[in-house]
């Protein structure tokens, strides 16, 4: 059973963001498999840095299209995208050394996702749909 299943009140309402969005969902949701399945650590370790570059690769898009929005809302997301990396890099050498679980990190990852798409996507997504409309 996956962990997040994705659905319509997901949805930022912009097609690219929602796109990444679902791919970060099946990743996420194959890191989940990988460790209840007890597929070892190699394997959720390859699972983990994919979700990772992905991650990247999608605040990156983000960024992109915050020349858009006012300077002060894409600020603020560069802030949590930051701090996101800070916390992921903190949590991925706390599980290498042992101090937390794979399943305290994928619980970490999944709360942020949760809170990133509903919350501070939706706005962006909401920003960019407002900044495009003509005056």
């Amino acid at each position: 059973m996956p962990l997040i299943e994705w659905n319509a009140s997901m949805a930022t309402g912009h097609m690219e963001i929602d796109a990444q969005h679902t791919v970060l969902v099946a990743i996420l949701n194959r890191l989940h498999e990988s460790i209840q399945a007890g597929e070892g650590e190699a394997t959720t370790a390859l699972v983990l840095r994919e979700l990772i570059e992905y991650t990247r690769y999608h605040f990156r898009s983000e960024e992109a299209l915050m020349v858009h929005v006012p300077s002060e809302v894409a600020q603020a997301h560069k802030g949590n995208h930051a701090r996101l990396i800070q916390q992921v890099r903190e949590f991925e050498a706390q599980c290498e050394r042992g101090e937390i679980s794979p399943q305290e990190l994928l619980d970490f990852l999944k709360d942020w996702l949760l809170l990133h798409i509903t919350g501070t996507d939706k706005q962006l997504a909401s920003s960019l749909s407002r900044e495009r409309q003509p005056a």
